[in-house]
């Protein structure tokens, strides 16, 4: 595929997630997809539960892409994700609270399919929107 696909892809993906449609994301992964985090590396059932968790969370969540580049076989995303908090989070009830955070991924596509995935997630920044850090923690960071 072509850069401009593999570009074309990720943003039919994110648009499938932003209709919260799980098992339209899933076509979109290989059966042999890996996501990798902070946290390690995930294989595709792993991921269902991580995603179908978050989805359950915060289920109105939408991701706006604010950059997409793409080389190769390698698509780079920087976007806001926004949502409002109406399930548990990490152990934390529904606060109704809206929320707003940066992510950074990148992709790799490799037969009309995303087969591995690097995200980082700005979590101590959602985790503070919810209630889970207290704000004094996150001045020393600013």
């Amino acid at each position: 595929m072509s850069t401009e696909e593999n570009k074309d892809l990720v943003q039919r993906y994110i648009a499938t997630w932003n209709s919260g449609d799980l098992e339209g994301m899933a076509e979109f992964w290989s059966p042999d997809m890996v996501h990798h985090t902070r946290m390690g590396s995930h294989g595709f059932e792993s991921v269902l539960t991580i995603v179908s968790d978050f989805m359950r969370a915060f289920p109105d969540l939408r991701f706006t892409i604010e950059d997409i580049l793409a080389d190769g076989d390698r698509v780079a995303t920087r976007m806001t994700a926004t949502g409002t908090h109406t399930g548990s989070y990490m152990g934390k009830e529904a606060t109704g609270n809206k929320v707003s955070c940066s992510v950074f991924g990148v992709a790799r596509v490799q037969d009309g399919k995303l087969v591995e995935h690097w995200g980082v997630t700005d979590e101590l920044h959602l985790m503070e929107q919810v209630g889970l850090v207290p704000e004094e923690y996150l001045a020393a960071m600013a």
